[in-house]
């Protein structure tokens, strides 16, 4: 298949391109052409070519919860066992959660998210229900899972590596053996980490450091997710590891805490991504989050470039995961969609990518294409 647009987003650089043409085959890019194509199957008038939006950090399977935990706390919502989460999880049929995940699936397709990061719960027997949930969609998920109720290596065998949710519950020693059995196996390695002053706290109170320091040294982790209330000392030490900061502002909002550092992670080189976190408590969709991370931005006496806005949910993740999809490339999975420039809240802006980011919705979105394959729900 080739399609064509007026305007096309292409390379780790996220260069602007006028009449781009691109060839799908078997899911992958497989040609960029330099000039217009003799022959091509659909060509995309007043629009532009997006690389898929890379969600670095969901919980998709509590998505048959969405809002029942408006207006309650954190730890009422999230925190094990006896929280309103797990009480959900427990009590609904396997195929209802699949289907939750699978409505929730498809609405990151609607919003231009081919590619999720999800924290599966419920360790092996909750990766194999996300597993199954997938089927017959395409999406990619990059699965980390948990080893409550199993072991870390049945766990690491089927997940893509492991997302903590919180260090406290771990000992140096088991976080030592954690770590050289997901590194020996080349498996990602996440935690979550200071999403509030509470959890940050309890760490420095019960190991003499914060959670985001004693992950750096005990797991050399690729992501640190929220690092909300992080201090210098954590921003440096995440800065020097090179380690993927993934920042969940709208979930942060929605339970009273934040706003995260976003001028000083910004001022010290730090590589940050973004995630929307939980379906029952926020909507899995990018543009709302660059909305508010702006918006926090100037709050904190900073401009963020948009470009690099559309760096953090793409290329940014792409490159740090090694994933070789969110970048419009030949030999790149063929994942992007097609926004419309058309549309009256885009009118007058010049610059597709300003466009995309600063007023982008859903509705710009006429195609999406993950793993050159169409979806038909939009």
């Amino acid at each position: 298949m080739i399609i064509g647009a007026d305007y096309g987003i292409v390379g780790s650089e996220l260069l602007l391109r006028k009449k781009l043409f691109l060839k799908m085959e078997n899911g992958i890019i497989t040609r960029i052409y330099e000039n217009t194509p003799k022959i091509y199957d659909e060509y995309y008038d007043e629009s532009v070519i997006v690389p898929g939006f890379i969600n670095a950090h969901t919980h998709i399977g509590d998505a048959v919860g969405r809002e029942k935990a408006y207006g309650k706390s954190l730890k009422e919502t999230v925190a094990p066992p006896n929280c309103l989460k797990y009480e959900i999880l427990k009590n609904t049929p396997r195929e209802i959660l699949i289907e939750g995940m699978r409505t929730a699936i498809r609405e990151m397709l609607s919003n231009g998210i081919t590619t999720f990061v999800d924290f599966r719960e419920g360790a092996v027997n909750g990766i194999y229900l996300l597993k199954q949930a997938i089927k017959g969609i395409n999406i990619n998920a990059i699965i980390l899972g948990r080893q409550n109720g199993s072991g870390v290596e049945e766990v690491l065998k089927i997940a893509d590596g492991l997302g903590f949710s919180s260090l406290n519950h771990f000992s140096d020693e088991e976080l030592a053996n954690i770590k050289k059995m997901a590194k020996r196996m080349e498996k990602i390695i996440a935690y979550h980490a200071s999403e509030t002053p509470e959890t940050r706290k309890k760490s420095i109170k019960k190991y003499k450091k914060s959670d985001i320091l004693r992950g750096i040294e005990l797991l050399d982790p690729d992501m640190i997710i929220h690092i909300t209330y992080a201090d210098m000392n954590d921003l440096k030490a995440v800065a020097k590891n090179n380690i993927l900061a993934v920042l969940c502002p709208r979930s942060n909002g929605y339970f009273g805490y934040g706003p995260p550092p976003i001028k000083k992670i910004i001022e010290l080189g730090i590589r940050f991504s973004i995630g929307t976190d939980n379906i029952m408590t926020n909507s899995p969709n990018i543009f709302r989050e660059f909305d508010y991370l702006i918006r926090i931005a100037r709050i904190q006496g900073i401009v963020i470039p948009p470009k690099k806005l559309l760096e953090s949910v793409t290329s940014t993740p792409s490159r740090h995961l090694k994933i070789n999809t969110g970048i419009i490339r030949t030999g790149y999975r063929a994942d992007m969609f097609v926004f419309d420039l058309t549309k009256p809240n885009v009118a007058f802006i010049e610059d597709p990518i300003m466009a995309i980011v600063l007023r982008g919705t859903e509705k710009n979105i006429r195609k999406v294409y993950c793993n050159g394959v169409i979806f038909e729900e939009i």
